[in-house]
């Protein structure tokens, strides 16, 4: 009889072995030797799995031996005859997938407990039909959800049914047999910041002194999605000072050098070292400075719960409240020049309900509001406005392919260029005569010319654009 040696692990938990069970092929079908409850008394006992295949055997007894306390014997019949359930299926591919390395792993697992686990994480693989997996689609329809986040929900459970099928725990996969509805796909862009409208907002200080902390970590955030390689806001959330190049003197007092710092890149889990801007190190310095000069431990741990000063942030958005300090840091600048002259103040400093100000607080018809990924287009945008090459921008941007990092180009703000060699010579000498007959040969029908001789007789500009008045040309 073979027995599973793996299961025999001699990992301490709470003085003694941890339980792990054995497995046993007996009569036919795979058996486990699991520690239960008879009459309070704890025993080991041999419990059919009723399979052939020994890795629906191992989660099977994984189940029964996960329970704290030893199960009664007929928990363990039921714990063992039961199929695996969409929410245990999920939970083992999951921890699966984050020990291979796979990027995008904790954003599957959050997209899927707020739409699926919810939906159908009770149920047993086999028993998911195909209106299940339409209903939760149409769920994410009717919430506004875009077609992307419809999509991704299909990839995602694709994934956990396929292995199921593989598995041979069911037959086919429910979500094969689904279309993916129609759905409202919203392709207007985010609105970005110019720069000098970020020196404003970081010059900026809250009036209220319990806001200005919490104000101050969003503008340092802000400098760093913005000057430092375009990290992502869960990149910021993760850094660590140690992440950073602080050094330290003889004495081994931490000096706060940040020559250079590591961008983290979790979605495609490739960190990078990048030399920290001259601009951005006494931003970095001065909140380091504030916190205590560490030289270890979270660079902007959560600020609030039981996680409060040490623990990451998670489930934060800071749109809002970017948002709301802008607004409030532009209408102070605005009070703070009251001599300047409103069209010059106008250019760098939107004022309330212009055109502006709608474009970067108020959705539009061809932009969305603006939002704090909003500094890392801005910093992919950048670079290609520098003229540097795709691939390199695409490397500073941390970005996997180049498709991801174009996306990132595609805005109306920027004025494009039309080259003067694909434009029409409005210049040339036309023939003096209304019509002029063009000789043709005898195989051919005689071809006319209509030839006015000027293009627009009340407008000599068109002839002669040096005529263009000076203060109407571009500048």
């Amino acid at each position: 009889m073979a027995q599973d040696s793996n299961t025999k692990s001699a990992n301490k938990h709470g003085g003694g072995r941890r339980r792990t069970g054995s497995l046993e092929w007996r009569g036919g079908t795979w058996c486990a030797r699991v520690t239960v409850s008879i009459d309070g008394v704890a025993m080991r006992q041999w419990v059919r799995l009723e399979t052939d295949s020994k890795a629906v055997a191992r989660r099977k007894m994984a189940r029964v031996v996960a329970q704290q306390n030893a199960p009664s014997a007929e928990q363990v019949a039921e714990l063992a005859a039961r199929a695996e359930t969409y929410a245990e299926l999920s939970k083992r591919i999951a921890e699966q997938r984050r020990a291979e390395g796979l990027a995008g792993c904790r954003s599957e697992e959050s997209t899927e407990s707020v739409w699926v686990i919810p939906e159908v994480g009770h149920l047993p693989i086999g028993s998911i039909r195909p209106e299940h997996i339409a209903g939760i689609y149409e769920n994410a329809r009717k919430s506004g959800k875009s077609l992307s986040l419809i999509r991704n929900l299909r990839t995602v459970m694709q994934s956990r049914f396929n292995s199921a099928v593989e598995d041979e725990i069911i037959g086919s996969s429910p979500v094969d047999r689904v279309r993916i509805p129609k759905a409202k796909i919203d392709r207007r862009e985010r609105a970005v910041l110019t720069d000098t409208e970020l020196a404003i907002y970081l010059a900026w200080t809250h009036p209220l002194k319990h806001h200005q902390l919490a104000v101050l970590e969003r503008q340092t955030m802000s400098a760093l999605a913005r000057m430092f390689g375009g990290l992502r806001t869960g990149d910021i959330h993760a850094l660590n000072w140690g992440h950073f190049d602080i050094t330290t003197d003889d004495a081994g007092e931490p000096l706060g050098s940040f020559t250079w710092g590591m961008a983290l890149r979790r979605k495609t889990a490739r960190p990078q070292r990048i030399a920290v801007p001259d601009s951005l190190r006494p931003i970095l310095r001065d909140w380091w400075t504030r916190a205590g000069r560490p030289s270890a431990g979270l660079v902007f741990p959560a600020l609030r719960g039981s996680r409060a000063g040490v623990g990451v942030k998670k489930g934060v958005s800071h749109a809002e409240a970017m948002r709301r300090d802008l607004q409030a840091a532009f209408i102070a600048h605005r009070e703070a020049n009251p001599k300047a002259p409103a069209a010059v103040l106008d250019t760098f400093c939107p004022a309330k309900d212009s055109e502006r100000w709608k474009e970067l607080f108020e959705e539009t018809e061809f932009t969305r509001p603006v939002d704090f990924h909003s500094w890392r287009r801005k910093f992919v945008q950048a670079l290609a406005d520098m003229g540097m090459n795709a691939q390199q921008a695409q490397k500073l941007a941390g970005h996997s392919d180049l498709a991801a990092h174009e996306r990132y180009l595609r805005t109306s703000s920027r004025t494009l260029e039309i080259p003067v060699a694909a434009l029409p010579d409005l210049t040339t000498r036309v023939l003096p005569q209304s019509w002029a007959k063009l000789e043709a040969p005898d195989s051919q029908p005689s071809l006319f010319l209509c030839t006015p001789g000027r293009i627009r007789t009340c407008d000599q500009w068109v002839r002669n654009p040096l005529l263009y008045p000076t203060e109407l040309r571009a500048h």
